[in-house]
């Protein structure tokens, strides 16, 4: 007896019957899907989207993935992925939580004492950072004095916005004049309202 064959309805490669698995227990459709191009639609989903929450890649069907749909198919290191980053969402969701601000690093923390004790020390590479501010830690500044510092650059850059700039009438995006005539074109291609800059 001679192995059987079935055709994928996304590569429309014929494979061993057995490279086919459904990729919901839920999913309806007759489609058959390998277990290739659904393993590089999840991978496509993690990885330039992002996201968790995967659909049936068969166009008529909808049903989302479950974990165990994702793991009973799944290469390892693209389930090692996945983990990680249901990981990382669920951390992600703390409002105590802050990842490490040193860029080599990738780890992050739950700091339960907030405000109260902003120095953090990340327990993974030592780094400080500031749990207020969402920032390396700022030494020898108080977190009052680094809003403060914030503050009045916020406000010297509006200042500057508001004597180097216009908001042009009709879209509302900051235009600078850098000399001739006061008659101003917006430079936005949807736009390209006319108005005198006086």
């Amino acid at each position: 007896m001679g192995a059987s064959y079935s055709t994928c309805a996304i590569c429309v490669e014929s494979r061993y019957t057995s490279e086919f698995k459904a990729v919901t227990k839920n999913c309806k459709h007759t489609a058959l899907t390998c277990q290739t191009c659904v393993n590089r639609h999840i991978e496509a989903e993690l990885n330039n989207k992002g996201n968790l929450e995967i659909i049936c890649l068969v166009e008529s069907c909808r049903q989302i993935m479950d974990y165990s749909d994702i793991e009973n198919v799944a290469r390892k290191e693209v389930m090692a992925r996945y983990d990680r980053m249901l990981v990382n969402s669920a951390l992600g969701g703390d409002p105590n939580f802050r990842w490490c601000k040193n860029s080599k690093c990738g780890s992050g923390q739950i700091h339960s004492s907030g405000h109260n004790e902003p120095i953090m020390r990340c327990e993974s590479c030592g780094q400080k950072s500031c749990y207020t501010h969402d920032v390396l830690w700022h030494t020898d500044l108080t977190c009052t004095q680094y809003s403060d510092i914030i503050k009045k650059a916020e406000e010297a850059t509006q200042d500057l916005l508001n004597r180097e700039t216009k908001a042009c009438p009709k879209c509302g995006v900051r235009i600078t004049k850098n000399g001739g005539c006061n008659h101003m074109t917006c430079k936005i291609s949807t736009c390209k309202h006319e108005f005198c800059w006086l």
